[in-house]
């Protein structure tokens, strides 16, 4: 049962229909390329866990906001043979959604991380976006190569159902942040590192997974905007704008992305909009044409200019972060799940304290939480179902359960279909 279908069982329900999701500006029509994967620590259902081919569906929907040049193709990080092909191909796409979680192999089970790499790499140089969805900035043995180029290393895993994870807008102005994003409040941020002190707008995702190890990897002459912060289990860094002088295409990273009801289902919500305008932004299009439009770009490091102004002389927007060498990489270890509010120990990761939570890499520390709320580990133990080890089912009250009623029963029968005309169509 596909959206406009979905639709019509509302208006003859005599419940309203669903809103349209991401409000974008006019834009020349992108290819889109996503590659993904999935794990499942949290021991999620299907029906709350961003899966492989969730993201492509998502985009390809007609609420979506954004105009296709073709359907939006995704590719498997296990898999990978059709992703290298088309980066390196004539027509390449103009964008690619980065969410694997695991280093990139073959369709053969070959190593092809680098191989990955150099493509990103020349993909940016060419005038592409990269936007790093969630687990994609999350260092996995063999990703290490990787992470310098994205700008980001995350690890460790805290899931909280109770208070989930705030998400400030600390670059107001922003394309990203504000076109057409909603937020819920205003509260105070207690800066730290990268992130700014300020009274800003926020919305709280609940549940969510945060990774309460953040750090950013920055390089001489790069110009990086922060664009959203959590103090929500240690104050860091949620999400970035980045560009580097050789690249002609910009990364952007945003963080929140596990719970799909709130993060691809809901596309009238702040989650999704903010895909989409991560997605324009990335390639260059949040100014409303074709390839190369910098209308409405942000502020930058090193003495930039507020948004849609110049790159030099002007004063920085919130959220600018100069730049100065690179940061070293910390080493997953492939811990274990720990009590509820401590954290396993390893290298760049939050160490144990009893009942009190983790250090972030800022200072801020991790909520205790109450039984089983939150749980943290340093690296997870379980792959999706299309990798090794287990997938387990999920607990009673876990994941915090869509809310119930006529309107998430026919959604979540309607996601159930999706899923499965995809999987048949791929068999």
């Amino acid at each position: 049962m596909r959206l406009p279908a979905l639709s019509a069982c509302f208006a003859l329900l005599g419940a309203p229909a669903l809103a349209d999701a991401a409000t974008l500006p006019p834009h020349d029509p992108l290819k889109i390329l996503v590659v993904s994967d999935e794990v499942n620590p949290n021991n999620l259902s299907d029906a709350q866990l961003t899966q492989r081919g969730d993201i492509s569906a998502a985009l390809n929907a007609p609420d979506s906001g954004l105009a296709l040049d073709g359907k939006v193709n995704e590719v498997y990080s296990q898999c990978v043979d059709d992703a290298l092909t088309a980066l390196n191909g004539a027509a390449p796409p103009d964008v690619v959604v980065y969410f694997a979680h695991m280093a990139a192999k073959g369709c053969d089970a070959s190593e092809q991380q680098a191989a990955l790499t150099a493509a990103f790499e020349s993909h940016l140089t060419r005038g592409g976006g990269i936007m790093v969805l969630h687990h994609g900035g999350y260092t996995w043995p063999g990703k290490e190569g990787l992470m310098p180029l994205l700008g980001v290393s995350c690890s460790s895993i805290q899931w909280n159902t109770s208070a989930g994870q705030r998400v400030f807008d600390v670059a107001p102005g922003h394309f990203v942040t504000s076109n057409g994003v909603r937020y819920d409040a205003k509260g105070t941020l207690a800066g730290a590192g990268d992130v700014p002190s300020g009274t800003f707008d926020y919305f709280d995702n609940v549940p969510d997974e945060r990774y309460p190890a953040t750090e950013l990897l920055t390089q001489t002459g790069e110009t990086r905007t922060v664009l959203f912060a959590s103090d929500s289990g240690g104050t860091r860094v949620l999400g970035y704008a980045l560009e580097r002088p050789d690249w002609r295409g910009r990364v952007v990273f945003y963080q929140p992305a596990e719970y799909q009801p709130h993060a691809l289902d809901d596309r009238a919500g702040p989650n999704f909009q903010i895909l989409a305008n991560s997605i324009l932004y990335s390639a260059r299009r949040e100014g409303g044409s074709g390839s190369g439009s910098t209308g409405g770009s942000a502020g930058t490091s090193s003495g930039g200019s507020a948004p849609g102004g110049t790159s030099s002389g002007g004063s920085a927007m919130a959220g600018a972060v100069s730049v100065a060498g690179n940061a070293t990489l910390p080493t997953p270890n492939g811990g274990s799940p720990s009590s509820a509010g401590t954290a396993t120990s390893s290298a760049g990761s939050p160490s144990s304290s009893a009942g009190g939570g983790a250090a972030s890499p800022s200072g801020g520390a991790a909520n205790g939480g109450s039984a089983g709320d939150p749980i943290l580990f340093d690296a997870p133990p379980f792959i999706g179902k299309d990798g090794c080890a287990c997938q387990l089912p999920s607990s009673a009250g876990r994941g915090g359960v869509v809310g119930g009623g006529l309107a998430a029963l026919l959604l979540g029968l309607a996601r159930l279909r999706r899923k499965a005309m995809r999987r048949s169509e791929t068999t």
